[in-house]
This record gives C-alpha cells, sequence and structure tokens, in this order.
C-alpha cells in the first residue's frame, strides 16, 4: 500500500524477525490445512487434514488448550468461517471439505466469538444455508452487519457474525474487515481475562492464486488497517504478544527493481499454486524474542502451547 513519506508500513514495526519452513508430513510444499494445523497443534500431518495427526488421533490446538486454561478465544477471518486455516483452530476432521462437520465442531466449542463468512449466506429460500445458520445459532448470538455489540444480552454469551462471500473485502462495505477485528478485539478485552484471537486475511491469499497483484494491495491495505488496531492496542496493554505470519506462500511473487527505462517497480509470478518459500514470522510483546530464526511450521504451535501453559524456557532448537 502506498505509505506517506517518512512513514513505514506497521508489520516494519515488530521488533522479532524470524521465518518459518510451512512443509508438511508429504514434503517442502503443503497445502492450508497441514499449515494450519500445525501452527494451531505444533504437530505436523498431511495435505487437507484439520487437527489430526498422520494416524487421524484429534490433536488439541492452542485455542483448546486456551480455553482450558482459563482463556478467552475468537477467530476472525475474512473466508468462510469453515475454511482450512479457522477449522485447524477449531475442528478435527480428515479433510478440509467436510464443512458441515466443520460448521458442528465450531457450534459445539467453547469459542467466545467467531466471525466470518458463508458462501450461499446471499441466496434467498436456501435449505442448505438455512441449516448452516441454525447450527451457528445452536451457541452463539449472531449479530448483523452493523456488528452492534450492545444488542447482545448476555455480556458474557458468545457471539458470531457470519456475512456473505466477498462482502467483507471491500474497504467500502459494511462491515470492513479491520472493523470485523476491531470489534473482536474489543468484545474479547471486555471479557477481563487472558484471551487469544485468530486473525485472517485470505484474501491475499485468493489474490495470490489467480496472480493478481492489484487484489493482493487490496488484500495487504486491509490487512494494514486491521494490524494498526491490533498494534495500537498492544503498545497501550503492555503485555499482550502478537505473533504476524503466513501458513505458507502462494504464486511465487517476485519484484524487480529500476533498470533504466523499466518501470519503478515490476511484479511477477512464477506459479499459480502455493510455493515451498520459507515465510515470515514477526512478533512484538512479551516472549516475542521466542520467535526469531528459521524454524519449522509446527514450531510456532509448540511455541504459543508452551507460552499459554507457561512453560517457555528457551525456544525449541532449530
Amino acid at each position: 500500500t502506498q505509505q506517506k513519506e517518512g512513514e513505514m508500513p506497521v508489520w516494519d514495526e515488530f521488533e522479532v524477525r524470524g521465518w518459518h519452513d510451512a512443509r508438511c508430513t508429504y514434503g517442502p510444499l503443503t497445502d492450508s490445512g497441514a499449515s494450519a494445523t500445525a501452527l494451531a497443534t505444533g504437530v505436523s500431518t498431511f495435505w487437507e487434514v484439520i487437527g489430526q495427526d498422520t494416524s487421524g488421533k484429534h490433536l488439541e490446538n492452542v485455542l483448546e488448550l486456551a480455553q482450558n486454561c482459563g482463556y478467552a478465544t475468537g477467530i476472525v477471518t475474512d473466508s468462510y468461517v469453515w475454511d482450512a486455516t479457522p477449522a485447524a483452530f477449531v475442528a478435527h476432521t480428515k479433510s478440509r471439505d467436510n464443512s458441515e462437520d466443520i460448521l458442528n465442531q465450531i457450534a459445539d466449542s467453547k469459542l467466545d466469538l467467531i466471525f466470518g463468512e458463508l458462501e450461499d449466506i446471499g441466496e434467498d429460500n436456501n435449505p442448505d444455508l438455512k441449516t448452516t445458520l441454525e447450527i451457528i445459532d445452536r451457541r452463539y448470538y449472531r449479530l448483523d452487519e452493523r456488528l452492534d455489540i450492545s444488542e447482545v444480552p448476555d455480556p458474557g454469551q458468545p457471539i458470531a457474525a457470519i456475512f456473505k462471500e466477498d462482502q467483507v473485502n471491500d474497504l467500502n462495505s459494511t462491515p470492513t474487515f479491520p472493523k470485523m477485528v476491531e470489534v473482536g478485539l474489543n468484545r474479547l478485552i471486555e471479557q477481563e481475562k487472558p484471551f487469544i484471537m485468530i486473525v485472517e486475511c485470505e484474501e491475499m491469499d485468493a489474490a495470490s492464486h489467480a496472480n493478481n497483484s492489484g487484489r493482493v494491495i487490496k488484500g495487504l491495505k486491509a490487512m494494514q488497517e486491521a494490524l494498526t488496531i491490533i498494534m495500537e492496542y498492544a503498545k497501550k496493554d503492555g503485555e499482550t504478544l502478537v505473533v504476524f505470519t503466513s501458513d505458507h506462500e502462494t504464486g511465487g511473487l517476485s519484484a524487480n527493481g529500476n533498470y533504466g527505462s523499466y518501470p519503478d517497480m515490476f511484479i511477477s509470478w512464477t506459479t499459480r499454486e502455493h510455493t515451498a518459500t520459507v515465510v515470515p514470522v514477526l512478533a512484538t510483546g512479551p516472549g516475542a524474542e521466542l520467535f526469531s530464526q528459521v524454524r519449522r511450521n509446527n514450531d510456532i504451535g509448540i511455541l504459543l502451547k508452551k507460552m499459554i501453559k507457561k512453560e517457555v524456557v528457551n525456544a525449541p532448537e532449530s
């Protein structure tokens, strides 16, 4: 995104910079199910698997551990609420495509909030959609696009906000992705207990699969605005750890510099799929130093679990 002269993007404010290798059990290339499961549980697994190891055993994820330790927990995504990355932090199933199973597990979970999209919510008289929303409504008070928390009758009641496909990926829409993050963050703060919030900006992955540079920039702008809200709270609070990373790289994007009469920057792509490129891990706040160096993706899950249990002494060996 364009910056004012002398202004740095918010991700340059992170104190610690590292990298992680996003490989899965099959090898260096991964899908979002396996990579998000590694981040969420600390265990590597097969492609498309959600919250299970290679034998099919259910793995405790960081949100489940946190809930058992008295934390409030929430997920905010600009993608489907059952999509692979958010699903890995709440569900356990052999395939990321088991959307109904994942939705049922979301409904039966201990999440305090979940915000995201459903692909058919804009359609009228859709029996499958009605069933889906009934599943969500089993546990959550469902907010509309105004995201007005004041209308929730019980301050401790779990809340959900479900929007139609691609509704939140427009910064002129209602609500915007940054607004979802702001409301979700404030709701968890109100619980007056430690909390973990998983925030996913999936727009950049979808844009990279399409090799759409303009759409990537749009996603970056939304992510920057959302991350600014998070960082402002973390700085003020002084006791909040923020970890910023990706579950994998997509598209093999590269940016070439200025040569003579060429444009100032030329963006090129090598694929429409995921790559084996290591991805950045940025961290700030208490314990941020543990996320430096180059690590396996599951090391991040291991570290987060140890921090929740207050067991961290040293980072895992590289």
